[in-house]
C-alpha cells in the first residue's frame, strides 16, 4: 500500500512514490498542483521518519537552497531513481553522495534567471545611490543630510560604468544583458562561457578575473557551489577590488570568503555589498555579519537567499521539477536538466 498524496502520517507506508522536502502549500500558492497519480509524502528534513521514507521512495524533491542534507539518509536508497532541485543550486548534497545514490539529478536551471537579474538591478541601484543610508536618515528626521549625502557628486546610475559578471551561464548572461541595456559596459570571467557568442555580439569583454575585479564598478556573482568555485573570491581577490565598488553576492555561500569580504568593508576598501547567499544558512542570530551591519548603515544589504524568487519564478521552477519527476516515474523516461 502507497501513500496518499496529502502524505499525512496517519495514512502513510513506507512505500511512497516520492519524498518531498517542500512543503505542499508551497506549489499549491502559485497554482502548480503536484501529480495526482503519485504518492508524494511532504516532510521536513528534521522530520523523525524522513531516512525510512526516503529509503524505499523513487523519487527525492528537495529546495535548491537549505541546509545540507545528512548523507547517511542515501547510504541505501534502492528504489530511488531521481534526486530532483526545485531550483538551479544542488549542492545540499556533495557530489560524492549524489553520485553513490546512483541515480538521476536534476535541478532546474535559468527558469528565474530575469527575476536575479532584476534583484541585481535593484540591490546595486539602491548600494550606487545611497538609498538605504537615504531612507535611514529621513526617518530619523536628519532630512537635509540626507539631501547632502544623496547628492549628485556622490550617487551613481549604471549609466557608463563597468559590470563585471563573475560566471556567464544563464543568469550571469541575463543580468549582463539587462545592465547592459542601461548604458553600462560588461566585462566577464568564465573559463568556460556558456554564451560567449552572444557575449560578444552585444560587446561584452572577456578578462580574467584580476582585471575584472580590478576594473569593474559592480561586481555581481552568479556561478555554482563547485570544488573549483568555492573561496573563488578570498582575501588576496578581495584586495583587487576598486575603494568605490559595489558587490552583489546572489550564487552561493562558500564562493566568497565572507570574514574578508568585512574586514574590506569596514575600513572603507570596498563601497557596499549585497549578500543574498552565505556560507551558513540559515545565518545564525549570532553571525559576524550581522554584528558588522550595525556599523555598515547603507552600506550592507542583507537578503535571505531570495535574489531568484518571485511569484512567477516559483510558479516555472516548480512546474518544470515536478514535470520531470512525471517523465521520469510516469513516462519512465529520462530527465531533463541532468546535473549528474
Amino acid at each position: 500500500m502507497r501513500a496518499g498524496r496529502k502524505g499525512n502520517r496517519l495514512e502513510v507506508s513506507l512505500l511512497i512514490d516520492v519524498l518531498c522536502l517542500r512543503p505542499e502549500a508551497d506549489f499549491l500558492a502559485v497554482g502548480v498542483t503536484p501529480p495526482t497519480e503519485l504518492a508524494i509524502a511532504y516532510r521536513d528534513p528534521a522530520d523523525d521518519d524522513v531516512s525510512a521514507l526516503l529509503a524505499s521512495a523513487r523519487a527525492l524533491v528537495l529546495p535548491s537552497a537549505g541546509q545540507a542534507l545528512n548523507e547517511e539518509w542515501f547510504a541505501s536508497v534502492p528504489n530511488l531513481q531521481l534526486i530532483q532541485f526545485t531550483g538551479a543550486g544542488w549542492d545540499r548534497i556533495s557530489q560524492a553522495t549524489l553520485r553513490q545514490a546512483g541515480c538521476y539529478v536534476a535541478n532546474v536551471p535559468g527558469v528565474n534567471a530575469i527575476d536575479v537579474a532584476e534583484y541585481v538591478l535593484l540591490t546595486a541601484g539602491m548600494l550606487l545611490r545611497n538609498i538605504k543610508l537615504g531612507d535611514a536618515l529621513i526617518r530619523q528626521g536628519r532630512y537635509v543630510e540626507a539631501r547632502r549625502e544623496l547628492a549628485a557628486e556622490n550617487v551613481r546610475g549604471f549609466r557608463g560604468i563597468t559590470v563585471g559578471v563573475v560566471g556567464l551561464g544563464h543568469i550571469g548572461y541575463t543580468v549582463g544583458k539587462v545592465l547592459h541595456s542601461l548604458g553600462a559596459s560588461v566585462m566577464f570571467y568564465d573559463p568556460q562561457p556558456r554564451y560567449a557568442d552572444e557575449a560578444a555580439a552585444l560587446g561584452f569583454a572577456q578578462t580574467s578575473l584580476e582585471d575584472l575585479l580590478r576594473h569593474a564598478d559592480v561586481i555581481t556573482l552568479h556561478v555554482p557551489l563547485l570544488p573549483q568555485t568555492r573561496g573563488l573570491i578570498g582575501r588576496a581577490q578581495l584586495e583587487w577590488v576598486k575603494p568605490d565598488a559595489v558587490i552583489v553576492h546572489a550564487s552561493r555561500g562558500g564562493v566568497v570568503d565572507e570574514a574578508a569580504l568585512l574586514e574590506r568593508l569596514t575600513a572603507g576598501a570596498i563601497r557596499a555589498v549585497a549578500l543574498d547567499v552565505y556560507t551558513s544558512e540559515p545565518l545564525p542570530s549570532d553571525s559576524s555579519i550581522l554584528e558588522a551591519a550595525k556599523s555598515l548603515e547603507g552600506r550592507l544589504l542583507l537578503t535571505p537567499h531570495i535574489a531568484g524568487v518571485t511569484r512567477q519564478a516559483a510558479a516555472a521552477l516548480y512546474a518544470t521539477a515536478w514535470e520531470n519527476v512525471a517523465r521520469v516515474l510516469l513516462e519512465e523516461a529520462t530527465p531533463l536538466h541532468q546535473v549528474i
